[in-house]
């Protein structure tokens, strides 16, 4: 994206521009991730001329993106990096923009202010939006699939351990299952066994259970060697098109 791509953006479209324009919060995290400070100093006076609305629901009901809370958050990374989403952690209006931003920061730094995010706080709601489960669910994300992060032994120990705290309290199916995908970010003693031993009767847990237990087996082997980065991009673009 061209600097002055996010100007022609915001200014383009049928609806009120306090709406946005064609901006989506891709592109703004995007812009942020290339731009860096300048990058924020442009998303915030478009922010503040366009009038982009907070929450996101307007008076008649309407619901629009809630832009000017993902710009907070592109800010942020923008002029702070990584140490200013984690700042934004601990406000919980702002909390899930800023774990959206960390996941496509994608970095090994974000999977450990994500784990200790998820290691300091509790979920207010089993509601998949609150952002613990976000939160776990960027985790999964980051670090459960072959074209993932590899994050260190530690990380491994604390990811393990968060998942199974998690599984014993999940109220839900989805929960069940989101601990049992993220598990497979954390190939490492006593994952495996933990795994194999829980019973789920839910069909969509029952697969995340084989999908773990099939994921440890072949990252614990003593064969499984870890993606190139060539590789990586093909397992990436591949997904994509499955999309």
């Amino acid at each position: 994206m061209k600097f002055n791509d996010l100007a022609r953006k915001a200014a383009k479209g049928s609806a009120p521009l306090s709406y946005g324009g064609s901006v989506n919060p891709e592109d703004m995290i995007r812009f942020s991730l290339a731009y860096g400070a300048e990058g924020a100093d442009e998303i915030e006076r478009l922010c503040k001329q366009h009038g982009w609305h907070e929450d996101g629901l307007l008076e008649n009901g309407k619901r629009v993106a809630p832009l000017a809370r993902w710009a907070a958050a592109c800010i942020a990374y923008g002029r702070g990096g990584i140490a200013s989403l984690q700042r934004l952690l601990t406000n919980r209006t702002l909390a899930t923009f800023a774990i959206a931003v960390l996941t496509e920061v994608r970095t090994e730094p974000c999977v450990a202010v994500l784990l200790d995010y998820c290691l300091s706080t509790t979920p207010l709601s089993d509601e998949p939006g609150d952002p613990f489960w976000q939160a776990l669910s960027a985790l999964n994300s980051l670090t459960s699939f072959d074209d993932g992060l590899v994050i260190t032994h530690e990380q491994r120990e604390k990811l393990r351990d968060l998942v199974i705290e998690t599984f014993a309290g999940a109220n839900t199916p989805f929960q069940q299952t989101l601990c049992l995908c993220a598990l497979r970010g954390a190939p490492i003693e006593g994952a495996l066994e933990w795994a194999q031993a829980q019973t789920v009767v839910d069909a969509g847990a029952m697969r995340a259970k084989t999908a773990a237990i099939k994921s440890l087996q072949r990252r614990l082997s003593g064969s499984f060697k870890p993606p190139s980065a060539e590789q990586k991009r093909q397992i990436r673009r591949q997904r994509a098109l499955d999309v």
